[in-house]
């Protein structure tokens, strides 16, 4: 997966005390490179990743972090820290399921937050089991630098409410929010449920320990009138200030013509539900006009023109016109209760954004928002493929928000190149040549924003997907006595970056992509020792590709410390020895026999098996 290059390979002796020189370790993050058969490795068989989310500092040791998903393992997540400005490094993974459990494709969101209000960030996240709903799992930060625990400290079965008239919560969902909407100190979870209502799950009680989940807003009893009465397919809810005062709204939308509607928060554990029978409690914007459309990777709040007040944009997916078109609802200080839902407030801003990169057609998936130019006019984000990759929606600062000559459309980043596909195929028409790719990298989710290197620049990252380890050529030359092309030759070429995850930072025009360094455990080496078999004494060689404080132990074949060489002790990126003298800790010989060292790092350890002759 990575590619490590000594410039200048100095090897380090370790005596009473650890030597903390750093040598010139240069580490490149690249799933092309991955070797050997680690089936639990990240992304062991996978093509990108779904999501990707800005975590801030979870364990608040001063460094920022992103989660990404995975699919294979059963479904899992990873935290990335930033060990330094331009090194993002595994620090964490949640546990792999049994062996040939399926994820269905999951989990699809993570979130991170603190659900239980004692200061510990969660990681939030759900699983399927193939096509059946399984459970939303919760980690939370122990305390100790990156870790999070190896079970989950809470869960939530799809069922849960079950006792109450709810249905199963779906698992499966793209998207979800977890969010402090009361304002009582401790983050709620909304997502999908099967039944199509919306309802807020709070948790009493802290973990580890007495805990479990309550219904805070939409218990059938207290709201007779959730959406599940109205609509279908809930899809996503997020807070949103569309009034520009006080505390924010909950904003849902459907899959149901862009079917729309929001829930107040009145204080701690209180929800105002909208009455059913008052008019505009509801909308579905585009029953009679673009279709049934849904934004599939989530809507997003964002003020466009710098007001105070949200507006709320999707990109259409799934109708019968304009799919990935932008869409964008407006509102202001008046729409201050819960019937402010009519079609008026919502129009197409951007029906074909890719245009202003100089394309016929395209599609966009991932959304975001940043005000990545100062000028305090948040521009909206839209994720793309090869040659559009970020392009930039931004309101000119006068005409009406809902007009689509009133925004600009810039391509911001228009991906890396040379370009990747899935595969191409090269015509030759008598020395003509022309080339058609097909399925390129595109990005699935967007998140920030942040700045992680404290230079002033706004950041975001984006997760990718359709990111293959090699491209299938094809190439066909024209038959002029048939008229048609002749297939002449196919292979397959190996992709020289496959990158699923991305940060950029902001630019005077846009957008740059960051070159980062990413650290995983298999950039961490511990070789083996020296000579082996070995009296009285061997050398370890290890090398960290970051600065890392780690611990290197002796155990007996019955998993009995019997010495330690290094503890805990934190080490200067490099190269360095380690020597064994066959004694235990208290210093007497060692007996004949096979022995691990094993060398620890954050929540990952390598070990190697040695023996002693006597």
């Amino acid at each position: 997966m990575k590619k490590m290059l000594l410039a200048a390979a100095l090897i380090f002796v370790w005596s009473a005390s650890l030597l903390s020189q750093p040598v010139g370790v240069k580490t490149a993050f690249n799933l092309a490179n991955l070797t050997g058969a680690d089936s639990v490795r990240p992304y062991s068989n996978d093509k990108g990743m779904r999501s990707v989310w800005f975590a801030g500092d979870l364990d608040k040791d001063g460094k920022k972090e992103l989660v990404t998903t995975d699919y294979t393992n059963g479904g899992r997540v990873h935290v990335f820290e930033f060990a330094n400005a331009n090194t993002l490094e595994l620090v964490w993974s949640s546990p792999t399921r049994p062996v040939g459990t399926s994820s269905g494709s999951t989990p699809r969101w993570v979130r991170t937050g603190d659900l239980d209000g004692d200061g510990n960030m969660e990681i939030v996240f759900p699983l399927s089991t193939g096509t059946a709903d399984f459970e939303v799992q919760v980690f939370e930060h122990s305390g100790a630098d990156n870790d999070y625990g190896t079970v989950p400290a809470f869960t939530l079965a799809n069922n849960y409410f079950a006792a109450q008239g709810l249905g199963n919560f779906r698992t499966n969902r793209e998207v979800a929010m977890v969010y402090d909407f009361d304002g009582d100190g401790s983050d709620e979870l909304i997502m999908s449920n099967r039944n199509h209502g919306v309802y807020v799950l709070g948790v009493f009680g802290t973990f580890p320990g007495f805990a479990g989940w309550t219904l805070e807003g939409g218990d059938p009893t207290v709201v007779p009138g959730n959406s599940n009465t109205f609509s279908v397919s809930h899809w996503h809810s997020i807070p949103a200030n569309l009034d520009g005062a006080g505390r924010k709204e909950i904003v849902n939308i459907h899959w149901n013509f862009w079917g729309m509607w929001s829930i107040k928060p009145l204080g701690t554990d209180s929800y105002q539900y909208p009455d059913p029978t008052i008019p505009g409690f509801y909308k579905e914007m585009f029953r009679y006009t673009l279709g049934d459309h849904v934004p599939y990777m989530g809507i997003q709040a964002v003020d466009v023109d710098g007001d105070g007040s949200d507006e709320i944009a999707g990109i259409l997916y799934g109708g019968t016109t304009m799919n990935y078109a932008l869409a964008l609802s407006d509102f202001g200080p008046a729409d201050s209760t819960v019937y402010i839902w009519d079609s008026t407030k919502t129009a197409i801003i951007s029906s074909s954004a890719w245009t202003a990169a100089g394309l016929d057609v395209g599609s966009f998936w991932g959304i975001g928002a940043a005000d990545l130019n100062g000028n305090g006019k948040t521009e909206i984000l839209l994720g793309g493929g090869n040659g559009f990759n970020v392009m930039a929606v931004e309101y000119k600062g006068t005409g009406s928000l809902l007009d689509s000559n009133s925004y600009t459309n810039t391509l911001y980043y228009t991906g890396r190149t040379p370009y990747q596909w899935n595969s191409i195929a090269i015509y030759d028409s008598a020395g003509t040549i022309d080339t058609i790719g097909t399925e390129s990298p595109f990005i699935s989710k967007m998140t920030g924003t942040f700045d992680s290197d404290n230079n002033g620049r706004i950041e975001i990252a984006a997760s990718y997907q359709s990111v293959y380890d090699s491209m299938l050529v094809k190439k066909y030359t024209w038959n002029s006595g048939t008229s048609v092309y002749v297939l002449t030759d196919s292979f397959k070429v190996k992709n020289a970056e496959v990158l699923s995850v991305r940060v950029f930072e902001s630019t005077i025009t846009g957008l740059e992509e960051k070159e980062l360094s990413w650290i995983t455990p298999d950039d961490f080496n511990l070789e083996q020792n020296y000579p082996n078999p070995f009296n009285p004494s061997t050398t370890l060689r290890f090398t960290v590709p970051v600065d890392k404080q780690i611990s290197i132990a002796i155990y007996d074949v019955l998993g009995n410390k019997v010495k330690t060489l290094v503890n805990n002790e934190m080490v200067a990126k490099g190269a360095y020895e380690v020597t064994w003298d066959g004694t235990s800790n208290s210093g007497s010989k060692v007996a004949s026999g096979t022995y691990i060292a094993e060398m620890r790092f954050g929540n990952f350890m390598k070990s190697v098996k040695m023996s002693l002759l006597k």
